[in-house]
């Protein structure tokens, strides 16, 4: 009797230390973004030009140290933001079984910028163990629009007698008569666009659509909304180093004139000529 007495006191003794064991206080599994040379990290910026950029992104998870529970499931979604940080979306990029106590997720996203959205995308993986634990890792990335190289390519105006001027449209220009004191040309803007006046040095200077847009918006219009040095009845030949823009329809033109020629017959035949970007 003594003896099962005894056998009974040890069984409850054992009870009463296995209840008294702590739980594990951080049971979650883990996770964190793959640290590797080329891969997207968590606060990134990244330059988008108008072609796809696919860039490599992963998370790397391992099982809690201490319960040792297996992993068992990842999901992993990708949200968008507009300049004004609203959310374009959420799309579910992966949800798969995975198993084991270790596991590395590896994969691509494209990035394609269009000119007025530059926002920020955010990857966030969430992975779950076989207690139903889990853990999350997120990767933000800003997306900044790379400048743009800006084209030169020449221009003609011309006016013939008294008919408008051609080769201006595109500018947001006109030409339809000449100062008669003087007899010059008068350039102007057509209705709707604003004409500007730069210093020569800007034309070497603005290289890149980053570059044209700064100039433009610390520039006052020019006052009057004229350009008026070429002399339709001086020199045949003259030479200009100037330097107009206009902001038409949403877009900002820079252009250098640098000649202006004519020849008189029954009226005149002016044409001018130079440099847009």
């Amino acid at each position: 009797m003594k003896k099962l007495a005894l056998a009974l006191a040890c069984l409850v003794s054992v009870a009463f230390f296995a209840s008294c064991t702590d739980p594990v206080e951080n049971p979650q599994p883990s996770i964190q973004v793959l640290q590797q040379d080329g891969y997207l990290q968590n606060g990134d910026v990244v330059d988008v030009n108008y072609d796809e950029l696919t860039m490599p992104f992963g998370f790397v998870m391992a099982s809690n140290n201490e319960t040792n529970k297996a992993l068992s499931h990842l999901k992993v979604d990708v949200e968008s933001f507009d300049l004004e940080d609203a959310s374009l979306g959420v799309t579910n990029w992966a949800d798969k079984d995975i198993e084991g106590t270790s596991y590395t997720y590896e994969d691509a996203i494209t990035f394609q910028l269009q000119r007025d959205l530059v926002g920020r995308t955010v990857i966030t993986a969430i992975v779950t163990d076989a207690a139903g634990e889990t853990a999350t890792a997120t990767i933000q990335v800003s997306l900044n629009e790379a400048a743009q190289p800006l084209t030169v390519r020449t221009f003609t105006w011309n006016r013939h007698g008294g008919e408008d001027g051609t080769g201006l449209d595109e500018f947001g220009l006109k030409w339809t008569r000449n100062l008669s004191k003087a007899i010059y040309a008068i350039i102007e803007p057509v209705d709707g666009a604003i004409l500007y006046r730069f210093d020569p040095t800007d034309w070497d200077a603005t290289t890149t659509d980053v570059e044209k847009a700064a100039l433009f918006s610390e520039a006052t219009p020019a006052d009057p909304q004229q350009w008026k040095e070429f002399n339709v009845a001086g020199a045949m030949t003259q030479e200009f180093d100037v330097v107009l823009g206009t902001a038409y329809n949403g877009e900002y033109h820079l252009m250098h004139i640098t000649k202006g020629t004519y020849y008189s017959f029954k009226g005149t035949d002016a044409t001018i000529t130079g440099e847009a970007k």
